[in-house]
């Protein structure tokens, strides 16, 4: 599957109403040893920059949870962290190059309609105008699929 492919399975699911993390790791739970439900699952409480925290950007959070479920171990538990630690860093990098910053309350700084608390936000037309959440959450998967080809080269 191309990156293009795989950016727009996140967006669809995004546009189904599910939140950017599970979206974006729901486009991958083909290359993990998971169920499409349970990557959601694993994925879901990333959702609003961590809860609706607005912290790390929940997209960004899929790929770590999908680096993760890919990874190659070898039982050797300090090399298997940091080639993990390495691939996350590298995709991360990737991510705060293309959007300025990882951070979900800065990536909606310019959005008039975010609400705090617990409970998500309606979905409906000035939910997907205001927001770039579904451009992020695209792109995230596209660059997502773009690293893990490098991977395969390698």
């Amino acid at each position: 599957m191309n990156a293009e492919e795989r950016g727009e399975i996140a967006a669809r699911n995004f546009l189904e109403g599910y939140n950017c993390s599970s979206s974006v790791a729901m486009a991958f739970a083909d290359l993990t040893p998971l169920s499409k439900e349970e990557v959601r699952r694993a994925a879901h409480a990333f959702g609003g920059g961590f809860g609706r925290t607005r912290g790390m950007c929940g997209a960004l959070a899929a790929c770590g949870i999908i680096l993760g479920l890919t990874a190659d171990e070898r039982g050797d538990i300090h090399e298997d962290k940091t080639e993990l630690y390495k691939k996350v860093q590298e995709i991360y990098s990737q991510f705060e190059d293309v959007f300025g910053t990882v951070n979900c309350a800065r990536l909606l700084e310019n959005v008039s309609s975010v609400t705090g608390g617990f409970a998500p936000q309606q979905r409906d037309a000035k939910y997907y105008a205001d927001r770039p959440c579904l451009k992020i959450v695209r792109k995230t998967a596209e660059l997502l699929q773009e690293y893990l080809q490098t991977l395969d080269k390698s």
